[in-house]
């Protein structure tokens, strides 16, 4: 089935817009199977790397070298400001051609947040219930590098950002919508906008497909043409829900022992509850699935337990980048005195967090560039002032991490919970999570 991409390539004079991870997969892949093809790269930061006949575009305006291109393979986070017909239509992605040929076997998970929990825990499922599945997509794994592993009985388990769906013309048999916030506000100008990309999860679906949502995020008198299971977090009025740690589907109850996971959060268990719909749609037993669920590690970076320092416990929760995960993050977490926040500035509301943070009995803010000012000022401006929190500002990680160091009570918890993107001041937010780790341990 890889013939039917490389058809696609065939003959075309191609340009990879932006050489990242997945544009650096998709040279790689074209480079394999077409070793003669010229290519067109375009970044916008110096590449470095010995690329065999390739005409690089580094410090030109892209949008200048698309009507000299047939087809622009697109990588995610590249904003695409052409807005003529005939430059969209040129227009394609890893994820878009991959759906094109194996779309009947693949789950496609999306969300503002816990989609990479999500896939990675479903994934871990399917390979102890003895499936022939793979983990791809934005989780780390372009899906290119593994074209070759797929077989016809091959459950393709892709976790789909919204950059990635962005200009797809295809969705995968199983979707599944967990959740949206205000995110990437900088790359698509409005909510709306970036609620659209994430609606391909569903949008190009066919009677027989699976679409798995959240009804408190989308319409639920909406119609599709896919079979639809609904879910939620809290309320009782879907085909799934959590009930005193128990997962309710359409009749059934599987009871979740906290002590037996290692995931943990109310939010987590709605993870597990999601993956636990897909199980059952692939008749997995329910105690293959909770034994399954027993051994799963949860990922780096989300709500990660760092160890123990002068009788204070640290928590690395880097992955958060909205106002949301951090609330998520702080009620779930026992014996919060300290939470630092901090990163770049998306223009997204943070009211909900301030009024949630001034009624928490979190003691500490230790807040950071860029955000961290608005936090401040959001705060100062309350009828109640700063309502007896401590607050401190942060010019750097190692300053906020030496900070929480003298002012956490011994036998408390300091949390990591930015609440903003890493971009501006770190690689990506593992980057961000690992110096928060070496600053608390060293």
């Amino acid at each position: 089935m890889i013939n039917k991409i490389l058809e696609k390539l065939n003959n075309k004079k191609i340009l990879i817009l932006g050489y990242g991870r997945e544009g650096k997969s998709t040279y790689s892949f074209i480079r394999k199977y077409y070793p003669d093809m010229i290519i067109g790269i375009y970044d916008q930061h110096e590449i470095k790397d010995s690329l065999q006949n390739v005409t690089i575009h580094c410090k030109s305006n892209y949008q200048d070298l698309l009507a000299d291109y047939d087809l622009i393979i697109k990588s995610p986070g590249v904003v695409f400001y052409s807005k003529n017909s005939k430059d969209i239509k040129k227009l394609t992605s890893q994820t878009d051609l991959f759906l094109s040929v194996y779309r009947d076997q693949t789950v496609g998970i999306t969300g503002t947040k816990g989609k990479s929990t999500t896939s990675s825990l479903i994934y871990h499922v399917l390979k102890n219930a003895g499936r022939d599945a793979l983990l791809v997509g934005n989780i780390g794994i372009p899906v290119f590098d593994k074209l070759e592993l797929i077989n016809e009985d091959t459950i393709v388990v892709y976790e789909m950002s919204s950059h990635q769906l962005e200009y797809t013309g295809y969705s995968p048999h199983i979707g599944l919508y967990l959740n949206i916030f205000q995110e990437h506000l900088d790359h698509y100008g409005t909510f709306e906008k970036y609620a659209a990309a994430k609606e391909n999860i569903f949008r190009y679906q066919q009677k027989g497909d699976l679409f798995i949502y959240n009804k408190n995020f989308i319409d639920p008198s909406r119609r599709f043409r896919a079979d639809t299971i609904t879910v939620t977090e809290y309320c009782e009025d879907a085909d799934m829900f959590i009930r005193d740690n128990r997962i309710c589907y359409k009749g059934r109850e599987l009871d979740i022992n906290e002590d037996e996971i290692l995931l943990k959060g109310q939010h987590n268990l709605y993870n597990v509850g999601v993956a636990y719909c897909v199980a059952h749609y692939f008749g997995v037993a329910d105690e293959i699935f909770y034994e399954a669920v027993k051994t799963f590690k949860p990922l780096p970076h989300r709500m990660e337990y760092v160890g123990e320092v002068n009788g204070v416990k640290y928590f690395n929760d880097s992955i958060s980048t909205c106002c949301e995960t951090t609330i998520h993050a702080i009620s779930s977490i026992k014996n919060i005195d300290t939470v630092i926040l901090g990163g770049m500035d998306r223009g997204i509301e943070y009211r909900p967090l301030v009024d949630f943070l001034m009624s928490s009995r979190v003691r500490n803010l230790i807040l950071m560039p860029d955000i961290g000012q608005r936090i401040y000022n959001l705060i100062a401006n309350t009828d109640r002032g700063m309502g007896g929190k401590n607050i401190y500002m942060a010019a750097t990680m190692e300053e906020a991490v030496a900070t929480a160091k003298k002012v956490t009570l011994k036998g408390m918890t300091c949390l990591f919970s930015p609440a903003a993107a890493s971009y501006g001041f770190y690689k990506n937010f593992e980057e961000r999570g690992d110096i928060f780790k070496r600053c608390v341990l060293g």
